[in-house]
């Protein structure tokens, strides 16, 4: 159920793609598809393309408060998902979508309200695509995806579109299609524009930098990172997951980078920058980082560094529930299996077990 820019149905394709993935006999079939290499979109960005749909019934008209509820949701899920992972939380966003916010698109606004609603959609929407992802369904991810930029679009936000095209460019990566990683990379720094404020143009950036760094640019890898930094230095901005490049952030995907160009000590240092800047709260990417950590530490015969990182992995582990998390624990009894004679080692690898063992007992989301 592709949705692209300009298309008239979007809310309709949209809402009825949430209603089949809030059933769970239907969401069976989406996430059973592939996700699939699709053209990079290209829209045109000039204000006669930005055409809002008309309201599709009359009666109360929407107001301002309803945009900043929009807002406040972005931000509670988007913490939940880093508190708990995407499979937590992610149906219940998805039913949000489908009841409430259809409802508020259909009614009338005044077109400036009309085009911060679809900009506050195209947030949430970008929210529950990270989440399925997180969630193991990168075909139905790529279709949340896709709407979130149709509804920017619409809106006339380059900063959203381009932030999703980064997000998708990141999805590219992870499952191993370089190319299109790249491309999408590239075109979410074209779209954005050179005034996009320096805090996106720093996420951009360094997401671009980690697409070359796999196509081997390592020079042009190198001045993106150089430059994310500058711009990351030059960005104010209030706090949220659309207006606001964490230096944690900032820190981890630069050292992805760093590792991919063979400057492992930079790597590691990096990573445990981000470490230090993550709060408490934030389970899943201080879980992420420890296992990034953990794996570069043994790959350079670091085993008690490793271990140690492992074991405060799986303290947070408990509380996640997430694909990315799990692959990590199964990529930690991988690595360590061929040290299981050595007392760390052993010891992680026994909790890593029963970790395993209640994961995989929690019946899907």
């Amino acid at each position: 159920m592709r949705i692209e820019p300009g298309d008239a149905d979007a809310v309709l394709r949209l809402v009825a793609l949430l209603r089949a993935d809030v059933d769970p006999a239907h969401r069976a079939g989406l996430a059973a598809t592939a996700y699939q290499q699709v053209a990079v979109p290209q829209p045109i960005w000039r204000p006669a393309s930005f055409a809002v749909p008309a309201a599709r019934r009359p009666g109360r008209i929407t107001e301002r408060a309803e945009v900043r509820t929009l807002e406040e949701m972005s931000v509670l899920f988007a913490g939940l998902a880093d508190r708990h992972g995407g499979v937590h939380a992610r149906s219940a966003l998805a039913l949000y979508l489908a009841d409430d916010v259809g409802r508020v698109l259909s009614r009338q606004a005044p077109p400036a309200l009309r085009r911060q609603l679809h900009s506050g959609t195209a947030q949430l929407v970008h929210v529950l695509a990270v989440m399925t992802a997180d969630a193991g369904y990168a075909s139905l991810s790529q279709h949340y995806f896709h709407a979130a930029l149709s509804l920017a679009h619409d809106a006339g936000d380059r900063r959203v579109y381009s932030i999703t095209l980064r997000a998708m460019s990141v999805q590219a990566l992870r499952l191993g299609f370089g190319r299109q990683g790249l491309l999408l990379a590239e075109a979410a720094i074209h779209t954005a524009g050179p005034d996009v404020e320096p805090s996106t143009q720093a996420f951009l950036l360094n997401q671009r930098a980690l697409a070359r760094a796999h196509h081997r640019q390592d020079r042009a890898a190198r001045d993106d990172l150089d430059a994310a930094q500058a711009q990351h230095a030059l960005a104010t901005g209030p706090p949220g997951p659309f207006t606001t490049y964490a230096p944690a952030g900032l820190h981890y995907q630069a050292a992805r980078t760093l590792l991919v160009l063979g400057r492992t000590q930079e790597a590691i240092h990096g990573w445990e920058i981000s470490l230090r800047e993550r709060t408490p709260d934030q389970r899943r990417t201080s879980a992420l980082t420890l296992a990034a950590l953990a794996d570069t530490e043994l790959g350079i015969g670091h085993l008690e560094a490793a271990c140690q990182h492992w074991s405060t992995f799986l303290d947070l582990y408990p509380y996640l529930q997430s694909v990315r998390a799990r692959q990590a624990l199964v990529s930690l009894r991988r690595g360590l299996r061929v040290h299981h004679r050595q007392p760390e080692a052993a010891a992680v690898l026994e909790r890593a077990r029963a970790a395993l063992l209640v994961s995989s007992s929690r019946p899907p989301r």
